[in-house]
């Protein structure tokens, strides 16, 4: 059985279809009648997502070093990222960045600063 040779069907070969000619007019070559290939779509030209690759780096970078200078980055990108169609990574970068900015205590230092000079700042008005 191992040896044995098996003989696979054979291909039937049909005979040509037979051509029409369209009508020809008078001077010009017969041209034979064949339907037209389907159209291919239009090729759109692939734009990388760099704004949104930018965004999702600088805010996860954000995460773990320099927050006060990654983070608005993160954020500036994400926002760019959306405005270009771009939403999964401007989600990804405006998120991290979001959460990196919660939970930096440099950020909540700089903002406690601002509130105390807006709350104290008429102690020294009378400098202006």
């Amino acid at each position: 059985m191992a040896n044995q040779i098996i003989e696979l069907p054979k291909h039937e070969v049909t005979p040509a279809a037979r051509v029409e000619l369209a009508p020809v007019a008078p001077g010009m070559p017969a041209v034979p009648a064949i339907a037209l290939a389907p159209v291919p779509p239009a090729a759109v030209r692939w734009e990388p997502p760099v704004l949104g690759c930018l965004a999702a780096i600088f805010g996860i970078a954000a995460l773990f070093k320099a927050t006060i200078v990654l983070a608005p980055l993160g954020l500036g990108f994400a926002i760019a990222a959306a405005l270009s169609r771009q939403i999964s990574w401007a989600a990804v970068g405006g998120i991290s960045s979001i959460v990196a900015l919660l939970i930096s205590p440099v950020f909540w230092a700089l903002l406690g600063l601002a509130w105390l000079i807006d709350r104290l700042g008429w102690l020294w008005s009378w400098l202006t």
